[in-house]
């Protein structure tokens, strides 16, 4: 798999779990909303990762 397709489907999760977590948050209950906005920052973590050792290579 290309480092900038996974890079992407990485972006679009941090996306989708951005929006649940701020749903949830608002809507249900604050600490699960935290507890999934943290998670997708962990994917967001990741894929900045994947970013500056890609622009290292170069």
């Amino acid at each position: 798999m290309n480092i900038k397709v996974l890079r992407n489907w990485l972006n679009f999760l941090f996306i989708i779990g951005a929006i649940a977590g701020m749903f949830l948050f608002y809507k249900v209950s604050r600490e699960t909303g935290i507890y999934v906005i943290l998670g997708s920052m962990m994917i967001k973590f990741t894929e900045s990762a994947l970013r500056m050792m890609k622009k290292n290579e170069d």
